[in-house]
Formats: structure tokens, C-alpha cells, sequence
């Protein structure tokens, strides 16, 4: 349902699913979270780093490469649930478009892209955009954010849209990648108590 409308067959595919090779790592992500979701989890992030595969009748056969088909690696990220950990200290809200874009923001530092409201097939119609990287007076159409489309929203039972967003990594390959950080070893704590007592006890 998210992929591309022309997509490139396996002639002997290992499950009915897997019948096509993938030309976005949207529909993964989503999977992930409808997995998490239907889990009890009501806060998920996920990203990831992959290859896609279009057809490209102009790439001819060579070391790496495949006549016919375009190999890109792209980089994607899906947010759903609350913007933050339950707390005290503010009200709770679901992630919107805006959040999603503030990471992107910090993902791409210090390069700079504008966004332009655009339609994309699998995100919401009002609350998606096109992605532009800033080079000199041109501008890099690098991949696509917003919601996920209502159709879709509903066909994997979701209470709430999540916020995706996808990017061509050749334009952006100098940046280098995040680094991730070890998790804490303490679990997280939604609640604690204070008590006042006596100092005799």
C-alpha cells in the first residue's frame, strides 16, 4: 500500500509478502509501530538506514550495480504517541508534524532545506510536504515528510497517525551518521512518592 506503483518482482519469492522488492522504507516503519502498538506501547520512535530498489533503465551492469535498477539508500524515521514520557511537569500530546520536523532539523545540522506543501500517496493530503536541500540558488528535492494518510491510518487499525519522514542519503552523505548513546541500566519511573515523617523513625 505505501510502496511505488510499479514495483520490481522477485521471480521466486520466499512469501507471499516479501513478492516485490522494496522502493521505500516507510511501510517497515509502520509495520514496526503497529507491532509496538498492538503491545501496550504507547510511545514509539524508530528509524532506519536502508537501500530501496526503482527501475532505472539507464544504470547498466557493473560492480555494484544492476542494469535496469536503481539501488538509492535512504534514510527514514517514524514518530507516533506522545511527544514526551508521561510527567508531571506538562500536558500530554501526540507528536505532530512540526516535532518531527524540529528532528529533522537537528538530523540534518548545519545543512539547511526548506519544505513545500506537496501530496504524496501515503501521507495525509494537508499535513505533508517535500523536502528541498538549500544549494547555492538551487534547491535538492531530497525525500518527503508528514502524516500518515488517513486510508492508510485506518487499514492498520492506528488510534493516531503517525509522523514519517524519508530522505535520498546521497545528497546528505557527508554529514556522517548520529551516534547512538547506551541506554540507561535503570527503568524508566512514571510515578514517585514523597513522604514526610518524623525524625525519630
Amino acid at each position: 500500500m505505501l510502496g511505488h506503483a510499479d514495483p520490481i518482482q522477485l521471480l521466486n519469492p520466499i512469501a507471499s509478502q516479501l513478492a516485490v522488492m522494496r522502493s521505500s522504507l516507510l511501510p517497515g516503519l509502520v509495520a514496526n509501530i503497529c507491532y509496538n502498538a498492538n503491545r501496550k506501547q504507547s510511545r514509539v520512535r524508530v528509524f532506519e538506514l536502508g537501500r530501496v530498489f526503482k527501475r532505472a533503465n539507464a544504470m547498466a551492469d557493473g560492480a555494484l550495480t544492476v542494469a535496469g535498477v536503481d539501488q538509492p539508500q535512504y534514510l527514514a524515521a517514524a514518530a507516533w504517541g506522545p511527544v514526551t514520557e508521561d510527567q508531571w511537569g506538562q500536558k500530554s500530546r501526540a507528536v505532530d508534524f512540526f516535532d518531527v520536523k524540529g528532528d529533522l532539523e537537528r538530523v540534518l545540522d548545519p545543512l539547511h532545506f526548506v519544505t513545500e506543501a506537496a501530496q504524496h500517496p501515503a501521507l495525509h493530503p494537508g499535513r505533508s510536504a517535500q523536502v528541498f536541500l538549500k544549494a547555492g540558488k538551487n534547491n535538492i528535492a531530497i525525500g518527503w515528510i508528514g502524516e500518515l494518510h488517513p486510508g492508510l491510518q485506518q487499514a492498520y487499525e492506528l488510534p493516531q497517525a503517525p509522523v514519517l519522514f524519508e530522505l535520498d542519503l546521497e545528497p546528505i552523505r557527508e554529514l556522517g551518521l548520529p551516534v547512538p548513546e547506551e541506554l540507561s541500566k535503570f527503568p524508566a519511573v512514571q510515578r514517585d512518592l514523597a513522604l514526610v515523617v518524623k525524625q525519630s523513625v
